[in-house]
């Protein structure tokens, strides 16, 4: 993390789900939403399929949200998966787990309405793979 302490980012992160402990669905919905809505934008408003997608929201997570130190997006056109590692918000979500308060992952939502609404395709979370490494996972969805 160049910009910014990651010690300073898990304990915000830790704070502002236990400060909405009530609501962590929706607020993950809502910012998924709202940084899907961002990529959308920065597209242009232009649909985007296969490879050009996959490269256009790779670039977006990784040089615009920059929330972790390497991201691929693959995808065959019936599933879609976002490889992660070095992840920022999992050392939060650690904290959080610890306490026995839930986690709050918005690249899930915000891989899946970007998947809606710049790929123009149905899209179902199919399951987030963990290797046991604290920032590692993918994040595999379904096309419909």
């Amino acid at each position: 993390m160049d910009d910014m302490d990651r010690e300073f980012f898990k304990r915000y992160h830790r704070a502002v789900v236990k400060a909405n402990a009530n609501n962590v669905e929706k607020l993950k919905a809502r910012i998924g939403s709202e940084w899907a809505e961002e990529f959308r934008r920065r597209s242009t408003g232009a649909r985007l399929e296969g490879e050009e997608f996959n490269q256009a929201l790779e670039d977006y997570l990784a040089n615009e949200l920059r929330f972790c130190d390497q991201v691929d997006v693959n995808g065959d056109g019936e599933e879609i998966s976002i490889e992660v590692k070095g992840c920022h918000i999992c050392h939060g979500n650690e904290l959080l787990k610890a306490e026995g308060e839930p986690a709050l992952c918005p690249i899930v939502p915000t891989g899946l309405f970007s998947i809606s609404r710049v790929a123009g395709h149905r899209a179902s979370l199919e399951e987030v793979r963990k290797n046991g490494v604290v920032g590692e996972c993918e994040i595999c969805y379904k096309l419909a």
